[in-house]
């Protein structure tokens, strides 16, 4: 008995030297967190409850700037417009990206070099992006010009009309990120054991059955990542709305984003642009959890 307490006592020991030791780890990144993350949620909580425009002292006005925001049609446009565009944007890219990462990893010879060709757009910076596509969308002198002429549309407005606007920055945003969720998709598939596939083909599964029956249960952690990942980084796209479009034609293209960047230093309501960041946060991380348990429960 002496001697099975003692061990006990030794391994009661080394756990919690294992969890200060962990603690002692994770401490840059928790006070890179508080810095960065937790502590300008707290002051942007406090800022919304306050009239501020950067030159007056801040005036207490508590839930006022959160019922305009209520009432504010611009605001749900732009909630609407944020929605609609992460949503057109994602799905596609879903489906887009687990195609192509399912034909890389089905070509051995070669397949690297494709796979460095198709990443590019990733790595062109976001703004270079932006400006070259809207050269393409020019409706007189643009590539796309070109190509639907001949098929006789001709000076299509692609960024000016407000039926075409979105769709036109969500083509953008769709080649944009695919490569990026394509190679999430690709290490997913690699880490798949070839065993389970090879014994389902023994067993005479044919390609479409293992990918169905094998790939993609075994994929699921992958996918739910992709899903939830792709949705809030669309979600917080910024930069495309102001580079090509300004938020218009009207307010066709005036995302969540936009609206609060226009409201706080436009039109020098801080306040209120405060309110309108917590709200759509707020929005998103109720989006996120939903999308977690939805699929958890979905898959179990």
């Amino acid at each position: 008995m002496p001697g099975k307490q003692t061990k006990q006592k030794s391994i009661g020991g080394i756990k919690r030297r294992e969890r200060t030791y962990g603690f002692v780890f994770a401490l840059p990144a928790i006070f890179f967190f508080a810095i960065f993350y937790f502590l300008p949620i707290i002051k942007t909580l406090q800022i919304s409850f306050y009239r501020w425009d950067f030159l007056s002292p801040p005036v207490f006005e508590g839930l006022k700037n959160y019922v305009v925001l209520l009432r504010s049609s611009e605001f749900h446009n732009s909630l609407r417009n944020s929605f609609y565009y992460a949503f057109g944007t994602t799905i596609p890219i879903w489906f887009i990206a687990l195609g192509l990462a399912v034909l890389f990893n089905r070509i051995t010879s070669t397949s690297w070099l494709y796979l460095v060709v198709y990443y590019i757009p990733v790595v062109v910076p976001l703004i270079v992006a932006c400006i070259v596509w809207q050269i393409m969308y020019h409706p007189s002198y643009g590539v796309l010009t070109f190509i639907t002429r001949p098929l006789g549309f001709v000076d299509i407005p692609w960024l000016t009309s407000s039926r075409l606007a979105m769709p036109s920055i969500i083509l953008l945003s769709i080649w944009k990120g695919t490569p990026f969720y394509m190679v999430i998709y690709l290490a997913g598939l690699v880490s798949i054991p070839k065993e389970y596939t090879e014994a389902a083909q023994i067993d005479g599964a044919n390609k479409y059955q293992v990918f169905w029956h094998i790939t993609i249960p075994l994929l699921k952690p992958v996918i739910l990542y992709v899903i939830v990942i792709s949705i809030i980084a669309a979600l917080q796209v910024f930069d495309p709305f102001y580079v090509m479009t300004k938020g218009g034609p009207g307010s066709a293209t005036r995302v969540v984003t936009l609206f609060v960047n226009e409201t706080a230093f436009q039109y020098l309501k801080v306040g209120t642009a405060a309110a309108a960041s917590l709200v759509f946060f707020s929005l998103v991380l109720c989006l996120s959890l939903v999308i977690l348990r939805f699929f958890r429960s979905s898959w179990e």
